[in-house]
């Protein structure tokens, strides 16, 4: 796997943030204060892109002892005179680079706001230019793993491949890996704020990217101006009820994908039972890795469903996932091979970037999750009873958790109590975020408004539909709320409700969709389906983890990065 050697903005924010806050610090605040950062100090890392590294502490716990390095990028507002302040993303993950996703972003916004805001993000500690975690020499073993393991022997090869890893992380990132969970982010983004001399941020954070938003929110409720949190997670959960309902997501978006294949008839279900097609394609996996001669390697289990997995964030993977099951039912992989390195990021070279490290790594401190690995078993067949097709793999994945050496500090249900308000969107037929979890995340923030979008695919912002974007950016501009209830889009209901007409946005405010000014729609490079196109049939795994949200949530990060980006132009020391 690729050595991308920097621990970027994360930790350069944390350190900031506090040492400067203008607020008198909250029991959140208590002890994160350290001394102060020295000036930003940006350069220019590719057109209008300014680039610049901080240093924050390892353990905010001991803000004086060892440091890490954080990578920042800026694209300046394009109207100083009528600028705002600093508006920060973060794409998903946990484990997106945001510094790649900021640098494809940037260019499908609205005019307003490039024109308004300085644009900036970060990659989280242990996360791509910033201190990372990397544990490598055996991610495609993970990968390979059987999903669905249903023998004592496939079990036993499971548990001792998730060991293995587990085991390399820590003696690899060992002093990292306590330090590296949501709250520790948070505090560096707040450090950033502060190095950036800003009071408050507006911040816009898709998928896992809305954990880190209500995380900071709770923390610093003070600091926020206006947050969007688009594909909510709900933070109430318990390890297993998150993962199976996670499951039941992509259920639900399979089932909408089959649902379109028959209706036209597409090349899978010219039958009119495309699901036993697929059942085929799985079984045939299962008997013998499916030949792939455009590939390196052979579609096992774990490609066939990762694959099919990764094209169900989107309806414009579709048509890519419909012959991708097509040439493998004449007994040619490689299409879902394909779909499974576009979504790992996976290089020519067969590396990886260190996203399922971090992901692993995050996650595992956010939450609690079983330690015995006989749990994972058990889990498996009461997943597989509510979500046939995933539900296995679901817990399987889970068990290098059981065998991380970094202690938990779970997160908690965020509040923040006394922030000004949030507007949290919610899909109705997401996959990996599902809808009632934005729901429920904006039920527990105290001051936050629901935008519900009537479609599939995994977020919507800035990808397309005109009412989102509208409601969005007269948030983002003027602070102006849309009113309770408001629903864009006219495709399925919330889960469990009938249709009703969507309502109208507002009309103050009203920006052109970003996307729809896009000559061209912007082809996938390596990485996860592109933003939803809008068109039915258009055209953040089961082998290696989403025992939790997971690498899943990278969805809407790895689509933006593929629409082009730049490589860093800075060195990469190696992390602690």
């Amino acid at each position: 796997m690729a050595r991308r050697l920097l621990l970027s903005a994360a930790a350069a924010f944390a350190a900031l943030a506090l040492a400067c806050s203008d607020r008198a610090p909250s029991n959140a605040d208590a002890g994160t204060a350290g001394p102060g950062p020295a000036a930003l100090q940006w350069s220019n890392c590719g057109g209008r892109a300014e680039c610049t590294t901080l240093q924050v502490p390892l353990d905010w716990d001991k803000p004086s002892g060892e440091t890490i390095e954080i990578a920042v990028i800026r694209y300046p507002a394009r109207k100083p005179d009528q600028r705002i302040g600093v508006l920060m993303a973060n794409p998903g993950g946990p484990g997106g680079s945001a510094i790649d996703f900021l640098r494809a972003w940037q260019s499908i916004l609205a005019p307003d706001i490039r024109d308004r805001f300085d644009l900036v993000a970060f990659d989280p500690r242990g996360v791509g230019e910033s201190t990372p975690i990397l544990c490598h020499d055996r991610l495609q073993e993970l990968v390979a793993v059987d999903p669905d393991p249903d023998t004592e022997a496939e079990w036993q090869e499971a548990e001792r491949v998730a060991k293995a890893f587990a085991d390399d992380c820590a003696a690899a990132a060992g002093r990292l890996l306590p330090h590296v969970g949501t709250k520790d982010v948070a505090r560096d983004m707040d450090a950033l704020r502060a190095a950036l001399g800003e009071e408050q941020l507006t911040y816009v954070g898709y998928s896992y990217g809305t954990t880190l938003g209500a995380v900071y929110a709770d923390l610093f409720p003070g600091r926020v101006r206006a947050f969007v949190l688009d594909g909510g997670t709900d933070q109430s959960l318990d390890y297993e009820t998150l993962a199976v309902t996670q499951m039941v997501g992509f259920e639900r978006a399979l089932q909408a994908y089959l649902d379109d294949c028959a209706a036209r008839r597409c090349p899978l279900g010219r039958d009119g039972n495309p699901r036993a097609a697929i059942d085929r394609v799985i079984a045939a996996a299962e008997q013998a890795p499916i030949p792939a001669p455009g590939a390196d390697r052979p579609a096992g289990p774990g490609e066939v469903q990762l694959g099919i997995i990764s094209a169900l964030y989107s309806t414009s993977y579709w048509n890519q996932l419909t012959q991708a099951l097509v040439r493998a039912l004449a007994g040619d992989g490689t299409g879902l091979v394909q779909l499974t390195d576009q979504y790992l990021l996976r290089n020519p070279d067969g590396s990886y970037p260190n996203l399922i490290e971090a992901n692993y790594a995050v996650n595992s401190v956010d939450s609690v999750c079983p330690k015995d690995p006989r749990a994972y078993r058990a889990m498996a067949d009461r997943f597989a009873k509510i979500a046939p097709t995933f539900g296995r793999s679901a817990a399987s994945s889970g068990l290098v958790c059981a065998y991380w050496a970094a202690p938990p500090d779970p997160l908690g249900v965020p509040r923040a109590a006394g922030s000004a308000p949030i507007l949290v969107i919610a899909t109705t037929n997401d996959p990996a975020t599902p809808y009632e979890w934005g729901k429920a995340l904006s039920e527990q923030l105290e001051n936050a408004v629901l935008l519900t979008y009537r479609g599939n695919g995994h977020t919507i912002y800035a990808q397309g539909n005109a009412c989102v974007d509208e409601v969005v950016n007269a948030y983002l501009l003027n602070l102006a709320l849309p009113a309770a209830g408001t629903t864009c889009g006219d495709g399925p209901p919330p889960p469990g409700q009938a249709a009703e007409p969507a309502a109208s946005p507002p009309t103050e405010a009203a920006t052109p969709s970003p996307a729809a000014r896009l000559a061209t729609p912007t082809p996938a490079a390596a990485g996860d389906p592109p933003a939803e196109s809008g068109q039915s049939g258009g055209g953040e795994p089961a082998t290696w983890g989403y025992w939790l949200v997971g690498l899943l949530l990278l969805a809407t990060a790895i689509a933006f990065v593929g629409i082009g980006v730049a490589q860093s132009r800075r060195a990469r020391p190696p992390g602690p």
